[in-house]
C-alpha cells in the first residue's frame, strides 16, 4: 500500500496538490465537539498485523500510522481532517528543512529539548544513523530516497558493514545534520516525513531484531508485542509535548489486538460495551455491517468515513508468460469485475471505482481506456484479446492475496471475474503479516497480486515513479509488481523530474499515467475511501489522507 516514490522523478520542483477532504461521521464521540481528556486505555481492533515496526522497514501504511506514536521523524503530516492533513510540518526539525545548492543540500536543525525513552537528548547523529540503516541489505523493505538521493548511496553498504558512515550524511554538531543529494530534489523536506527519517541510537539497534522493540523518541514506548496478537503501548514519560505540535499523546495506553476476524470487529464495536467503548477499529467496516450501521442513526453517528489519495489494483507480472503479451494484459484489465471487488469492500462506501492510475484527489482527469458498464467487466471483449493472443482455452494464473477474510473475498472476486473471460485463477493466500514482504520478492511474487498505492505525500513525483520505474526493481524490497520495466517511459520520468513548474510536471505526470496505462501493467479497480467505527467514549477521531482515510491515532483520546 503506501508506499510509493524516487530521486529519478522527484527532482521536479512539485508542490503539494489539493486532496479530498475527510469527513466526520457526524456527531457523538466521532464529532469536533467531542471533549477528549488525558488519561485511560485507547482499544484498537485491527484485523491486520503490524507487517514492520522497525523504521528503516515501515514501508505500510498501516504500520507507519502506528509508528507515528512511538517515533518521531524530521517533519511528519499535520494533525488534521481533509485537505490540511496532506501539509507537512515540522516535527524533530525546526522547520521543513533548508535547501541551498539548487536544492542539492537540505540541512535540519533539531529542536531542543527533544529526548529518547531512556531520557538521553535526541542528537543529529541518531538521525544519520537511523538513515545510515536503511542501505543495510538486512533491511530490504524501506522505501529507496537514500539510495537514490544521497550522494555515494549507489556504493554504501550500511552501518553494519561499513561503519565509518556515509559522508554525505554530515553532523557538524549534535542539533544540526545535513543531507548532500546527488540531484536537485525540490521535495526532500516532505521525504523526511518518512519512518527511515526516525532517530535510531546505534547503541539501541538489534539489527534485523529492532523489529520488535523499536526505541520510543515519540508519546508513548513498547511496552510489549506478540506479533499477531497484540502491540501494547504505554507512556514515554521523557516525551515532551513542548516539543511536539502534532501528537497529542492523551490515553495513557494504547493496547493494538492484532488478526482480529473482521466480523468480530464490527460486533465488538457495533455492540460497544466495556472497554470497546474506548476502541475504535484500525480498518474498514465490513461489508455485512455496512447496512446496519447506515441504517441507525446512532451506529451512524459513531462513522467517520476518511478519502484518500489511495488507488488499489491488480498488478500483472510482466516478466511471467504470457503475461508479457500486452494482448493478455488488456484482456484482463478488460475482464475484471470493479465492481465486485468494491462489493467485498463494502460498496459504494468503500470508494469510487477507478478508472486510471492517478485518484481524481490528485487533481487529475478519469479517463477509462478498459471500459465496461458499470464497472463490472468486459469478457467478450476480453476473449477476443485472449484468443488473438493464442490463448483463448489455456490460461491458468496465480494470485497472490493476503490471508485475511478480505483478502479472500477480493481474491475470489477476481477469480469468478477472470473465469468468465475463460481465464483460470488459482488463489495463493499469504500471510498478512509477511504479504508485501513476499511479494516484494521477485523470485517469490506469482503472476497477479492485490495491491494498492498511496503516494508518500499528495501528488504523482511519489506514485508513478516507484511503482512503474524498471530501474528501481529489487530483489527484495520491489515496489514494482508488475516488474514493469519500459525504457520509454523511464526516458519520460527522467524529462518530468527535469520540469521546474510544478504546474506543466503535474500535467506531464498525467498524460505518462495514460502512456502507462495503454499497456495495463496494472489494472485500477477503487479509489479509497475509508469507512471506520469508533467507540461511544472516543473522541479526536477523523480520517486521515496520508493513512489511507483510516484514524490518525495520534489525535485520538476518550471523553469524561
Amino acid at each position: 500500500m503506501r508506499h510509493a516514490r524516487i530521486g529519478l522523478a522527484l527532482g521536479a520542483a512539485l508542490g503539494l496538490v489539493s486532496v479530498a477532504g475527510c469527513t466526520g461521521g457526524g456527531g457523538g464521540a466521532a464529532g469536533a465537539n467531542a471533549v477528549a481528556v488525558k488519561g485511560g486505555t485507547l482499544h484498537v481492533l485491527s484485523t491486520l498485523d503490524l507487517e514492520h515496526l522497525d523504521p528503516a522497514r515501515n514501508y505500510v501504511t498501516s504500520s507507519e500510522d502506528v509508528s507515528r506514536l512511538i517515533y518521531r521523524t524530521l517533519t511528519t503530516f499535520a494533525a488534521a481532517p481533509g485537505q490540511a492533513g496532506g501539509k507537512v510540518v515540522p516535527d524533530l526539525a525546526t522547520d521543513t528543512g533548508r535547501p541551498s545548492d539548487g536544492a542539492k543540500t537540505w540541512t535540519f536543525t533539531l529542536k531542543p529539548g527533544a529526548k529518547f525513552e531512556d531520557g538521553r537528548p535526541i542528537a543529529s547523529r541518531d538521525v544519520k544513523y537511523g538513515v545510515e540503516r536503511t542501505f543495510a541489505a538486512e533491511l530490504p523493505e524501506g522505501p529507496p530516497y537514500a539510495r537514490m538521493w544521497l550522494a555515494g548511496g549507489e556504493s554504501y553498504k550500511g552501518p553494519y558493514k561499513d561503519p565509518a558512515g556515509l559522508a554525505s550524511i554530515e553532523t557538524p554538531d549534535d542539533s544540526t545534520v545535513v543531507f548532500h543529494l546527488n540531484r536537485p530534489v525540490a521535495d526532500f523536506g516532505s521525504a523526511v516525513s518518512l519512518p527511515m527519517f526516525a532517530p535510531v541510537p546505534q547503541d539501541k539497534d538489534t539489527g534485523v531484531t529492532y523489529d520488535s522493540r523499536p526505541f520510543s523518541s515519540g508519546p508513548y514506548k513498547i511496552d510489549s508485542f506478540d506479533p499477531k496478537k497484540q502491540l501494547t503501548l504505554v507512556r514515554n514519560t521523557n516525551w515532551d509535548p513542548a516539543t511536539d505540535t502534532v501528537r497529542k499523546g492523551l490515553p495513557d495506553k494504547v493496547v493494538i489486538d492484532l488478526g482480529l476476524d473482521t466480523a468480530v470487529v464490527d460486533q465488538r464495536l457495533i455492540a460497544g460495551q466495556g472497554e470497546d467503548a474506548n476502541a475504535v477499529a484500525m480498518e474498514p467496516i465490513g461489508p455485512a455491517s455496512v447496512g446496519r450501521v447506515l441504517t441507525d442513526p446512532q451506529l451512524k453517528s459513531r462513522l467517520v468515513t476518511g478519502d484518500s489519495i489511495n488507488t488499489r489494483y491488480l498488478s500483472i507480472n510482466t516478466r511471467h508468460k504470457p503475461l508479457d503479451d500486452v494482448r493478455v494484459r488488456q484482456a484482463i484489465a478488460y475482464a475484471l469485475d470493479k465492481d465486485a471487488l468494491r462489493t467485498t469492500r463494502g460498496g459504494p462506501i468503500a470508494g469510487d471505482l477507478a478508472t486510471s492510475l492517478l485518484p481524481p484527489s490528485l487533481g487529475y482527469r478519469t479517463e477509462d481506456p478498459y471500459p465496461s458498464k458499470d464497472g463490472r467487466g468486459d469478457p467478450d471483449r476480453a476473449r477476443a484479446l485472449l484468443a488473438e493472443a493464442g490463448h483463448a482455452s489455456d490460461l491458468t494464473l496465480t494470485l497472490d492475496a493476503p490471508a485475511s477474510a478480505a483478502g479472500k473475498a477480493q481474491a475470489e472476486a477476481v477469480q469468478a471475474s477472470l473465469g468468465r473471460a475463460g481465464i483460470s485463477v488459482k488463489i495463493n493466500e499469504i500471510s498478512s503479516s509477511a504479504f508485501y514482504s513476499t511479494v516484494g520478492n521477485t523470485s517469490q511474487e506469482h503472476d497477479l497480486v492485490i495491491a494498492g498505492w498511496s503516494p508518500d505525500w499528495p501528488g504523482a513525483s511519489t506514485y508513478l515513479p516507484i511503482v512503474f520505474d524498471g530501474r528501481l526493481i529489487t530483489s527484495q524490497g520491489n515496489n514494482d509488481y508488475a516488474q514493469y520495466d519500459s525504457p520509454a517511459v523511464e526516458a519520460q520520468i527522467d524529462k518530468i523530474a527535469a520540469i521546474g513548474d510544478p504546474a506543466a510536471a503535474q500535467a506531464a505526470y498525467g498524460q505518462l499515467a495514460q502512456q502507462i496505462m495503454q499497456d495495463a501493467p496494472v489494472v485500477p479497480f477503487l479509489w479509497d475511501k475509508a469507512p471506520i467505527l469508533v467507540g461511544g467514549n472516543v473522541a479526536g477521531a477523523y480520517g486521515h489522507v496520508a493513512y489511507v482515510g483510516r484514524l490518525d491515532l495520534v489525535s485520538l483520546g476518550l471523553r469524561k
